[in-house]
């Protein structure tokens, strides 16, 4: 029950090897409608002192930072707690790292203390992905943008972690600093004594938050100064809320770092001995495409990322005809 609180911060489901798995209409975002907004550069001046301006530059998707900065890794890690009068009733630590290599390779590693987990490379123009524990599946995208869409999924829990927040701070501009050799703003980050209405929730899975109280908020940001996006992200607070008339609090930690700034990772397939082959494609999602025909973009796209027009489901063979009777029998 309380674990829904949590999943709504973790990578842990974000993305799996193949599309087969069930997701709701609502948690699939753009599926019906196209969410894509054109992007308009942060205004550092607002956004040390405006949340909502804070809140565009850390909910802008990591893309952004992989145009605007040199090859990079990046750090996440994360800590959440559920306590119902003082006592612990689940506690969930979690690490994301991507690390950028040269004309678009990148590996990225997602495990957390539920022993579950996840990677990623991309090199070559094919994609290896593998559960933790298994063994990787290797196959070329399915879409023109499913590489980047699954590299920048390892970089969601910032955005998610500001959003849970985002009602309850008052920022601060601490003026210039510097980051792994790059110009930064540093924005200091407290509990606001007048904390905005909290923003009404679509996803079933969220209306929870609609409730919720921030009740302890600090951190610290470092936007870029040239590009404006996060290069550290210190966050820690709780929120209380309820559920089925019991009363919660959730403790989140969250730590975003890059390093490594200009230098390109080696990014190489795992042994050939370690990858099995992946269907390309699964005949459903045709299917899926044609019955949704104007009502919902198509999954399969072509190079270009434009939408396939999806052809009508191939129709069930015909029975074979009956043997021809003999002697009237």
């Amino acid at each position: 029950m309380i674990r829904l609180a949590i999943a709504s911060l973790s990578l842990a489901s974000a993305v799996a090897c193949g599309r087969a798995q069930g997701v709701s209409d609502q948690e699939l975002g753009g599926l019906v409608v196209d969410t894509k907004v054109p992007d308009k550069p942060i205004d550092l001046d607002a956004a040390a002192k405006d949340p909502a301006e804070l809140g565009r530059a850390l909910a802008r998707p990591y893309s952004v930072m992989v145009a605007g900065l040199p090859p990079h890794a990046l750090l996440i890690t994360s800590k959440t707690k559920v306590e119902e009068g003082g006592k612990v009733t689940d506690d969930l630590g979690e690490s994301s790292s991507i690390a950028l290599g040269s004309s678009g390779a990148f590996k990225g590693e997602y495990t957390n203390t539920a022993d579950y987990g996840r990677e990623v490379i991309f090199t070559a123009g094919k994609l290896y992905l593998r559960p933790r524990y298994q063994r990787w599946h290797g196959r070329a995208p399915e879409t023109a943008d499913e590489p980047v869409v699954l590299r920048d999924s390892f970089a969601a829990p910032i955005a998610a972690t500001w959003e849970l927040f985002a009602p309850g701070a008052e920022l601060t501009d601490l003026g210039a600093a510097t980051v792994a050799g790059r110009a930064a703003r540093k924005i200091a980050i407290k509990l606001s004594p007048t904390p905005a209405k909290n923003p009404a929730e679509t996803v079933t899975q969220k209306k929870w938050r609609e409730a919720r109280t921030i009740e302890e908020l600090s951190g610290e940001v470092m936007l870029d100064a040239e590009k404006g996006v996060p290069l550290t992200v210190q966050l820690t607070g709780s929120v209380g809320f309820m559920r089925d008339g019991r009363r919660f609090k959730m403790r989140v930690q969250l730590s975003s770092t890059i390093s490594a700034v200009g230098s390109a990772a080696t990014i190489s397939a795992p042994p050939e001995g370690e990858v099995v082959a992946t269907p390309e494609r699964l005949r459903e999602v045709d299917d899926r495409d044609y019955l949704l025909q104007g009502i919902a973009p198509p999954i399969r796209r072509t190079n270009d990322s434009s939408g396939v027009v999806p052809a009508p489901p191939a129709p069930a063979p015909a029975p074979a005809p009956a043997p021809a009777k003999k002697d009237g029998k």
